[in-house]
């Protein structure tokens, strides 16, 4: 019985490396590919490692919810009222459906609250004259984006961040690893106990070195897209600028049709 909680405690750890590894590749390549793009219809979540993390959260809710489904089945079903297991199975059901709608929504959503889509949607309004009241929605809509991309423009925070608190927690994984073979082989010593100690303490050390490696690379990747968004941002100002200028000016020639109107009613007056 030991050994086979130590089995089941290195399985875990397993799946918890290959997900260290896809975290590691992902956010490397959002530090290779920080670039300013200009993309219509462009996922607002730019980075990989972001829709990466997507995938086990929601694997992990799908398993959480089909045991519960399970149990719920087995429960309601057997017992003397089988309508109401229905009615739970189909809450369940909705409430599963509910989840994967959200996590579409989540991978799928455009790109309305980025820097790059306000300034596309300003330059497409460039060379002309807007009303006070969409300079104030633009305005706006750039404190929605501040205040989404506030995170990523203080870098200082990024060991506080839920995901570097996520990284250095696989530690713990693999120290459980080693603290479980160590009691199973004080429970059930074999031939092998020095052998099986020996590599469960690789367990804590790999999963430090790739925390180490995805928090490194995280620093990069998060350098390189605050010059990114910095830049945006700087675009976005100077059209906000430009076009507050712009509405302040009256409309050329206004004042000359005006006059001339006014001359031709007092032409007209004496006739009438």
């Amino acid at each position: 019985m030991p050994w086979v909680i130590a089995a089941i405690v290195a399985g875990i750890w397993l799946l918890v490396v290959l997900f260290q590894l896809g975290d590691v590749a992902t956010v490397f390549l959002d530090s290779r590919t920080a670039r300013d793009r200009e993309i219509p219809s462009r996922i607002a979540r730019e980075r990989t490692n972001e829709l990466f993390w997507i995938i086990p959260i929601v694997a992990l809710l799908a398993l959480m919810i089909g045991v519960g489904v399970d149990h719920a089945g087995r429960y309601f079903f057997d017992a003397t009222n089988p309508a109401i297991g229905s009615l739970i199975v189909l809450g369940i059901a909705i409430l599963v459906v509910g989840v994967a709608g959200l996590a579409l929504g989540a991978t799928a959503a455009t790109d309305p609250v980025s820097y790059s889509a306000l300034r596309r949607d300003l330059r497409d309004h460039e060379g002309e004259r807007i009303t006070r009241t969409q300079l104030a929605d633009f305005r706006a809509r750039l404190a929605r984006i501040d205040a989404r991309t506030r995170s990523r423009m203080r870098p200082t925070r990024l060991l506080l961040t839920t995901s570097s608190v996520l990284r250095l927690a696989t530690i713990v994984v693999g120290l459980f690893v080693v603290a479980s073979v160590w009691i199973a082989v004080a429970f059930a010593p074999s031939d092998q106990s020095a052998s099986l100690i020996a590599v469960s303490i690789l367990a804590p050390v790999i999963s430090a070195l790739f925390a180490a490696l995805g928090i490194r690379f995280a620093l990069s990747s998060d350098l390189a897209w605050r010059r990114v968004y910095a830049k945006q941002r700087v675009d976005i100002l100077k059209l906000l600028e430009n076009f507050e200028r712009s509405s302040r000016k009256g409309v050329a020639g206004l004042g000359d049709r005006v006059a001339r109107a006014l001359k031709i009613l007092s032409e007209q007056q004496p006739s009438a």
